[in-house]
């Protein structure tokens, strides 16, 4: 009795190993049924900037409130509160503050007058001026200095935030040209 529990065992394990040998070797060949995109090579070709940190705020700093935080404004600069200091931050959409910083281009696309000042787009919304995307096509003259030479698949781009330019030239010069952005 005790042999033939042993040959039962033994001959189920058998069939399971086969079985698994069997399975193994055999090929699904599967045709998609969706395109399939492959991501693009990035390659960055300097350091992500760092973080600039104030310990003081400018003197005539405005509080402006967002999305249930605190923003501090002044010159064009948007700053946040973190351990003790300020952080310089990019402004989140939707923002809205009440005077342009000095320094401000306008830029037009299409029919749509937009202002443009360190990397950020801003519109004319009744007696403010709110952050907006930036608009696809928009051409600026400068770029700030925090952005960054990227290679996507073998072309170059300057990327800030998360929006890519494309260097062109134009009538006035040398130019970038917003041509989309980057996924997080």
């Amino acid at each position: 009795m005790k042999t033939s529990k042993s040959v039962a065992i033994l001959s189920i394990l058998g069939l399971f190993f086969i079985s698994e040998k069997l399975n193994a070797q055999r090929v699904v060949i599967r045709t998609p049924r969706t395109v399939v995109r492959t991501t693009p090579k990035v390659v960055y070709t300097r350091p992500i900037p760092s973080v600039r940190v104030v310990r003081t705020l400018p003197t005539r700093t405005v509080v402006v409130r967002f999305g249930g935080l605190r923003y501090h404004y002044y010159a064009g600069l948007y700053y946040r509160y973190y351990n003790g200091s300020y952080i310089v931050v990019n402004p989140p959409v939707g923002i809205s503050i009440t005077s342009l910083p000095e320094g401000y281009k306008q830029v037009v696309v299409g029919t749509d007058i937009y202002y443009y000042y360190l990397g950020n787009f801003y519109v004319k919304d009744g007696e403010q001026y709110k952050v907006v995307q930036p608009p696809l096509n928009a051409i600026v003259y400068e770029l700030p200095d925090e952005a960054e030479k990227v290679k996507i698949d073998g072309e170059t781009y300057y990327q800030h935030n998360a929006t890519l330019y494309k260097k062109v030239k134009t009538v006035g010069g040398k130019a970038y040209k917003v041509v989309g952005e980057i996924e997080d």
